[in-house]
């Protein structure tokens, strides 16, 4: 059965993400909750989260916070191994499905309600205390400090392996967000996104050529494609030949 997540209304959120700005570093766990009287849920679709699923789920995104250096300044090394290591909690431990992840107001919630302190840590303000609203409130869950992470892991899933989240460790963050902003072309098609990071970690030809330049080469080949062949109705066999075939054709120009 779904979990359904609460949605947090528009003005609530309005009025948390005011209040990140209001609260000094260190004092955003003062509007820590695992309810708010201005969240709704879905009317039908499943059974509402509980509160302890909510604190477990809390308690364990703070853990993997702390110990990648947390509060305080951690290395982007720290900050990406905190990024991989949420990434699957949040797919794992909330049980959420696609269509709740999809709604914006779930993560408001998420980041505002249940882990202000956490999104405020990894998303810190600007020097003039100011933080992104779209890493807090969700209108563009690609941005989101924590929605953009469930996405990661709910596609590079991959339940056949001995680790399923194994894919999570192949791309840095910046070669991952060249997939993940690509939604209308590549990242609707979880199917492809996990070839071309299948292809990239087994490409192991050593021709003096970064792998990141092979890497974007071969996307801005696969985006011309998409153009006028429907991969969702390929196999994942046909995606990897695809994906294999836009390697070797983007090494040869950049060899040539």
């Amino acid at each position: 059965m779904s979990v359904l997540f609460p949605r947090l209304l528009p003005g609530e959120t309005d009025r948390r993400f005011r209040m990140l700005a209001d609260a000094s570093f260190g004092e955003h766990e003062s509007m820590v909750a695992v309810h708010s009287p201005r969240a709704v849920y879905a009317a039908t679709g499943g059974r509402r989260v509980t509160s302890e699923e909510l604190g477990r789920l809390r308690a364990a995104l703070v853990h993997a916070a702390r110990k990648h250096g947390f509060p305080d300044s951690p290395s982007s090394v720290q900050r990406a191994r905190f990024d991989r290591e949420a990434s699957q909690l949040l797919h794992e431990e909330s049980l959420m499905a696609p269509g709740e992840a999809a709604q914006r107001q779930v993560w408001a919630f998420i980041a505002l309600v249940l882990l202000p302190d956490v999104c405020a840590w990894r998303w810190p303000a600007d020097t003039d205390g100011r933080f992104v609203a779209d890493r807090f409130k969700g209108a563009d869950l690609t941005r989101h400090a924590l929605a953009r992470l469930w996405t990661r892991a709910h596609i590079l899933h991959d339940p056949d392996a001995d680790d399923p989240y194994h894919l999570l460790n192949v791309l840095g963050e910046a070669d991952l967000d060249q997939i993940m902003a690509r939604r209308a072309a590549l990242s609707c098609t979880p199917t492809l996104v996990r070839a071309i990071v299948r292809e990239h970690r087994d490409d192991h030809v050593e021709d003096g050529i970064p792998s990141r330049t092979i890497l974007r080469d071969s996307l801005m080949r696969l985006l011309r494609l998409t153009a006028f062949m429907d991969l969702d109705s390929a196999t994942e066999v046909e995606l990897g030949l695809l994906v294999r075939r836009a390697r070797s054709e983007a090494r040869t120009a950049l060899e040539g």
